[in-house]
């Protein structure tokens, strides 16, 4: 047994729509009427240097109902004003495309993340498109969307229609305004008339009678006369920007009822279910969603197989570890083996070096003695040369002639003993290292 509906009610219900609140086009009462009475003084502020004019005369000299036929009808002007701002800031929502024709509506999160999107938009035909959508993503039925966006088309309407209450009444009180100075000024001429009638003696009163009779006749037809103009000028704007609002609904309308609500997909909701067509439909749902034995013992093997594999890469990834490290452990003894080595030479060098240098050192020290032990003999034979010579030069000193020869001699002979007795001692030799230079070469001292 197969299940018709293309979306199930369940998802749709576990969908949270965003809330969207209505809205409308609305113009603020009060700031219209603001505007008008700062608009109103403005105009009567730069009309007091033209009081000798018409214009000036007409709107102030002319009773009480000018003024306030003036502010009504500002008001009136300042509304359609701001009514035309908000519907050309709404104009262009209607040229763009909020709802692709490919979009697909086949899930509810789909519709969900349409919703989302335009629920974030301030325009009006997004607004209403998302007040839609969530009815539906709430319901999961089409007839409750469409319930929905009847309901959104009427408080439209209804909110359009009463925002333009208030206007309506002002334009309508307009010329009632200009019937009441019509009616005041009629009263004024013919209270007048009746007064001069009475004291009325020559010509010139009479006259003046019926200047007062003109002034109070046109006071009443001039509020006629501006009542009627401004009513007129009021209206005319108002009703097409009114006739524009209701033409811009009227696309909003068209556009849900044929870009968005045909395009929602149709549920199904069966007033009873049988027992066994439920317990039917769950054991086809069972048996055609749930794997079977074959399945299970495969989606197994793929399991095995994939642990076998994982268990592959590991193994080879030890192995591969292990032998890196063996490599590593080979290398780092052969580099220690290299240092000893190296150590080795540098030492055997150093000793063979230094032996050269104590055979040399040992040479020279022998040499040197030998020079000293020679030249100690050479000095003891001078010195027995010099006592001999000494004892030769005593025995001639006994001679008469040779005294004063002798006596000069043994002079020198005294000076000269101390400088042999200090060579005929003896010497101390003493052999200082130096440090070997960059060639290798040594000195001594």
């Amino acid at each position: 047994m197969t299940v018709s509906s293309s979306v199930s009610t369940t998802t749709a219900a576990s969908l949270t729509p965003v809330a969207v609140p209505r809205r409308d086009l609305t113009v603020f009462l009060w700031l219209a009427l603001a505007i008008a009475a700062v608009a109103t003084g403005i105009l009567y502020i730069f009309l007091l240097p033209l009081q000798g004019t018409y214009i000036g005369q007409l709107l102030l000299n002319r009773g009480w109902t000018q003024p306030v036929a003036v502010f009504f009808a500002w008001t009136v002007f300042v509304f359609t004003i701001l009514k035309a701002i908000a519907l050309l800031q709404e104009a262009p929502s209607l040229r763009q495309i909020w709802i692709p024709a490919n979009y697909p509506f086949a899930s509810m999160r789909d519709i969900l993340q349409l919703q989302q999107t335009l629920a974030q938009r301030r325009t009006l035909l997004p607004n209403r498109c998302a007040r839609v959508l969530a009815a539906f993503l709430s319901s999961g039925q089409r007839e409750v969307a469409v319930e929905a966006a009847a309901e959104d088309s009427g408080s439209a309407a209804a909110a359009t229609d009463a925002s333009y209450t208030i206007p309506r009444v002002l334009v309508w009180a307009i010329p009632l305004l200009g019937f009441i100075g019509t009616v005041v000024g009629i009263s004024q001429a013919v209270s007048g008339f009746s007064s001069f009638l009475e004291t009325a003696q020559d010509v010139n009163q009479i006259k003046e009678g019926i200047g007062s009779v003109t002034t109070g006749l046109a006071v009443a037809f001039d509020t006629t006369l501006v009542a009627l103009v401004l009513s007129i000028l009021a209206m005319i704007p108002m009703v097409i920007v009114e006739r524009w609002e209701n033409k811009l609904l009227l696309q909003i309308d068209t556009y849900i009822n044929d870009q968005l609500l045909p395009r929602l997909p149709v549920t199904s909701t069966p007033a009873g279910v049988d027992c066994k067509t439920l317990q039917e439909v769950i054991q086809e749902t069972i048996r055609r969603e749930l794997p079977t034995e074959k399945g299970l013992q495969q989606l197994l093997d793929n399991f095995n197989q994939l642990a076998c594999a994982v268990l592959s890469d590991r193994q080879q990834f030890v192995a591969t570890l292990k032998k890196c490290q063996k490599q590593s452990i080979q290398q780092f003894e052969h580099l220690v083996t290299q240092i000893q080595y190296s150590q080795g030479e540098l030492l055997a060098r150093v000793n063979q070096q230094q032996t050269a240098i104590a055979q040399e050192l040992q040479q020279q020290s022998q040499y040197i003695a030998q020079l000293l032990a020679q030249s100690d003999r050479t000095l003891q034979q001078r010195l027995q040369l010099l006592e001999t010579l000494n004892q030769a030069l005593q025995a001639l000193a006994d001679t008469g002639n040779l005294q004063l020869l002798l006596d000069s001699l043994n002079h020198t002979l005294n000076n000269l003993q101390p400088v042999l007795r200090q060579l005929a001692q003896p010497r101390r030799v003493t052999l200082v290292e130096q440090p070997s230079s960059a060639d290798g070469s040594h000195s001594q001292s």
